[in-house]
């Protein structure tokens, strides 16, 4: 495989550092991840090398050189403590590209993307970012509120829509807060209540939280990032709640949704030259 012209983006989350690598013609050639650590640039930099063997941007194993013909670009909550990177974007930019790239959509949309931290709803009109909402206040609406949650009922990640779909009840979380649910949850299990309507509930609290952030007067809604990849109810839960005031609403699940900020950070880095 030739090295000649590869660009790479990383974007640097919360939870998990994703990275891309595309050639000249925008081919995706490879999508890689794993757990965000500290040091962070290191673990950036493993995440990029990958296994003995594997493309890398590295001229060696123990060296922050770029190959000639390397671009890296870096998105996401740690893209400013990138030494190495030849620069970097905002995760709203990263992602409105990421998206666009794949769908190639010619009419007004927004993205719903949320993240490990945080949640972002994007408007996109007339090929450009529009408007933006970011909820940084608080885990309410976040992978955060999802996985802490989950871990208090003790139930995978990888098992909570298939529960939250055999839900025979429509309960309902009164706090938003991660601590005050986590006390909640308790007391509901303590009442008898089935796990299958407190994770329907949870999803609940997540859509009501994000759709309270700003009204999304779009016909086509893009759902992006690893939260709404992994949690399918989710992606479902909010396309009803859409519906509720635009019958004509179109919902779309970005094609490498968990990747759409890297692969962004990458075409980017296409774009520079």
């Amino acid at each position: 495989m030739t090295t000649d012209d590869i660009y790479w983006g990383v974007d640097c989350g919360s939870s998990e550092i994703k990275v891309v690598a595309l050639d000249r013609a925008g081919k995706l050639l490879l999508k890689r991840k794993q757990k965000t650590l500290f040091p962070l640039q290191d673990h950036v930099r493993h995440a990029l090398s990958g296994e003995e063997g594997d493309l890398t941007p590295f001229v060696s194993p123990d060296s922050d050189e770029i190959k000639p013909g390397h671009r890296v670009i870096a998105t996401g909550y740690g893209r400013k403590y990138i030494s190495f990177a030849h620069g970097a974007l905002t995760e709203i930019k990263a992602h409105y590209i990421g998206v666009q790239n794949q769908l190639n959509l010619n009419n007004a949309y927004s993205i719903i993307d949320i993240g490990g931290q945080d949640s972002k709803i994007i408007c996109i009109d007339h090929a450009k970012v529009d408007q933006f909402i970011i909820n940084r206040k608080c885990a309410a609406g976040t992978g955060a509120y999802i996985e802490e949650l989950g871990h208090r009922l003790e139930v995978p990640l990888a098992h909570m829509t298939a529960l939250a779909s055999d839900n025979d009840k429509e309960l309902s979380l009164n706090s938003y807060c991660t601590v005050f649910s986590g006390q909640e949850v308790i007391k509901v299990l303590m009442n008898g209540e089935r796990v299958e309507n407190i994770i329907y509930a949870l999803y609940s609290s997540v859509v009501k939280r994000v759709m309270e952030m700003t009204t999304i007067t779009t016909d086509i809604v893009v759902f992006s990032g690893g939260v709404l990849r992994f949690h399918p109810k989710l992606v479902e839960m909010f396309t009803e709640k859409l519906a509720e005031s635009n019958p004509k609403i179109k919902t779309i699940l970005a094609p490498n949704t968990q990747y759409s900020g890297a692969i962004g950070a990458a075409i980017h880095g296409q774009n520079m030259e």
